[in-house]
């Protein structure tokens, strides 16, 4: 005996298919009506149809009206709907056979009953004894499967270039332990670029979701390159004027504090790196190198005295007045100019090409982070903290949360009474904490105040939709930010994958020191930019190839209304304990919630 789920869904359609999936099937039964055993909760996101919420959670629209009478006038962005989840079981007879399923590290009941097809009510009919979770080793009853069906369960993935454990499970969803199950010859030889990887369907159907939502390759190391050589000239306030070499200990005092010169060198640095990763690969770049002085007179005299049109990008100078001069000249021979540092917003050119993503694409970021949980999450009690630069950001969170409570700092001394927190988080609902300041005196006390607050029985955690360097700050503590799972949106991710610490090493071997977030931002954008001119001949071109993922920076260019190229590509970046990682908009699972 087998039980179906959601039978009205099979036997939705045509008489003609009715018969069909009778015929060959060999099912036989009486179908009795379903009975709703409880909703999931489903946030409407832009352009979704009521058909595709319907595919998706395998109903039918009609259904959805029924429990959402205002859905039959359409549907609009951030609407909720109540999505039905029968429970009444039908039993219907089956000539199929039943095979055996031996539970393995980590599987749940719904990932098992997935594997075969059927519901998880269906799953507990076959195997009255389970319980709500699985023990390695467990063996289910299951239906038996055919040679074709355990084939179509399955797709392949051939290994990139690049490519480690890390960045498939990045990329697939499948840890190294899974992947080792699924292709047991792992075990014996290490993994290689080539390779031809079993992976479940559901992976593969996901990756290729991920193609057609980036349009692109994560990187364009094994593309074609169409041009061998790429000129490209780097201006940065090197201010070599004005260090006294003659003065060993003052060069040394220079060097050693972070000023506009040791910034200019660490990207430097990290750009030659980049320009020799990109010679082994058979790509010539060459880099020639102007000291505007961070000085506008100088910067013209650069101007005056040199043929820039021989050049396929310029990459600088890295303050906002100077570029904004620099991108003037540029537009007449029409040469892209890279936005190495800045954060200012730059006076709009055609040519430009800011590679820090605006304020606005990271709160966006966050809020679409911020939805999936939403859609997940029933009823979250919500706190918004903010001074008066931020009352934008307030306004946009009460408008989504409007049951939230807000909370003004003290006007005079910018504090926040530890009591009223107390008062308003609560142990029955996940306790969601929006943080928008860059205060550093409000960010300390806020989140010692909120790490005293957490407790076994009561969660908090933390967010803010713009983290500021005031986070960095030696007063604010890691460990704190680490219990509250402090969560924010970021224009780049310090990962510690095998091939960054592969890059460490070898920049370590030639410069003496370890590579920081400087020298890696200028290996990033110069490896970002040689590679798109490579393959597409000029980095405008190179925007169609889309998103582009390096060490540990996004690109992904968009050209804005006001003139130029900004780059739209973040990460949500979540503290744990002491490691940040990075966390992206969750997907609700069918049937894996327990009836209610």
């Amino acid at each position: 005996m087998i039980s179906v789920l959601n039978l009205p869904q099979l036997l939705s359609g045509s008489k003609r298919f009715i018969v069909f999936v009778f015929a060959h099937l060999c099912f036989i039964g009486v179908a009795q009506q379903a009975e709703v055993s409880h909703f999931i909760v489903h946030k409407v996101k832009k352009k979704e149809t009521l058909e595709a919420i319907a595919n998706r959670y395998d109903v039918t629209s009609e259904q959805i009206i029924a429990h959402n009478p205002l859905a039959k006038k359409g549907i609009r962005k951030r609407d909720k709907l109540q999505i039905p989840r029968y429970k009444k079981v039908v039993q219907i007879q089956s000539e199929r056979k039943l095979g055996q399923h031996v539970v393995r590290p980590k599987e749940t009941l719904w990932r098992a009953a997935y594997t075969y097809g059927i519901s998880i009510d269906s799953l507990r009919v076959l195997n009255p004894q389970l319980g709500n979770t699985l023990s390695i080793g467990t063996v289910l009853y299951v239906p038996q499967k055919t040679a074709e069906e355990k084939a179509a369960q399955f797709s392949y993935y051939t290994v990139q270039p690049r490519e480690g454990y890390y960045r498939l499970e990045q990329k697939l969803g499948l840890t190294r332990a899974q992947l080792e199950t699924l292709n047991p010859e792992l075990l014996e030889i290490n993994l290689q670029q080539g390779m031809v990887l079993k992976i479940p369907k559901i992976q593969a159907d996901t990756l290729v979701q991920q193609k057609l939502q980036f349009g692109a390759k994560p990187s364009f190391w094994d593309s074609t390159f169409v041009t061998p050589v790429v000129r490209i000239a780097l201006m940065a306030p090197f201010r070599l004027s004005r260090i006294e070499l003659d003065s060993v200990i003052q060069t040394k005092k220079t060097l050693s504090e972070r000023n506009l010169t040791t910034v200019a060198l660490d990207f430097y640095a990290g750009m030659l790196h980049a320009a020799d990763s990109l010679n082994k690969v058979g790509l010539s770049v060459e880099l020639t190198v102007f000291d505007t002085e961070n000085q506008r007179y100088i910067v013209e005299q650069i101007l005056n005295q040199n043929d820039f049109s021989q050049f396929d990008a310029v990459i600088g100078p890295f303050t906002q007045g100077n570029l904004s001069r620099l991108a003037q000249a540029m537009a007449f021979f029409n040469i892209p100019v890279v936005s190495p540092m800045t954060t200012r917003d730059i006076k709009a050119s055609k040519v430009t090409f800011n590679t820090i993503p605006s304020k606005r694409s990271l709160s966006k970021r966050l809020s679409t982070y911020i939805d999936s949980l939403d859609a997940n999450t029933d009823n979250p009690c919500i706190l918004i903290i903010s001074d008066h630069k931020n009352r934008k950001t307030e306004f946009k969170l009460k408008e989504q949360f409007p049951l939230a409570e807000i909370i003004r700092p003290d006007a005079d001394f910018g504090y926040v009474k530890p009591d009223v927190v107390d008062s308003l988080l609560t142990p029955t609902r996940p306790n969601w904490v929006f943080l928008e300041t860059e205060d550093l005196n409000l960010v300390t006390g806020m989140t010692s105040m909120l790490n005293a607050q957490q407790r076994d029985d009561r969660k908090v955690q933390l967010f803010t939709h713009y983290r500021s360097g005031t986070y960095d700050d030696s007063n604010v503590s890691q460990a704190h930010l680490g219990n509250l799972r402090f969560t924010y949106p970021s224009y780049f991710h310090e990962k510690r994958d095998s091939i960054r610490i592969k890059f460490d090493e070898n920049y370590k071997e030639r410069f003496g020191k370890t590579p920081n977030r400087t020298a890696v931002k200028g290996f990033d954008v110069l490896i970002d930019v040689a590679l798109r001119i490579a393959v597409k001949r000029t980095l405008t071109g190179g925007v169609s190839l889309g998103l582009g993922e390096q060490l540990q920076h996004r690109f992904e260019y968009k050209f804005m209304p006001t003139g130029g190229y900004e780059n739209i590509a973040t990460y949500t970046i979540q503290h744990q304990g002491f490691e940040m990682i990075e966390v992206k908009p969750s997907n609700i699972l069918l049937d894996s919630l327990e009836v209610r």
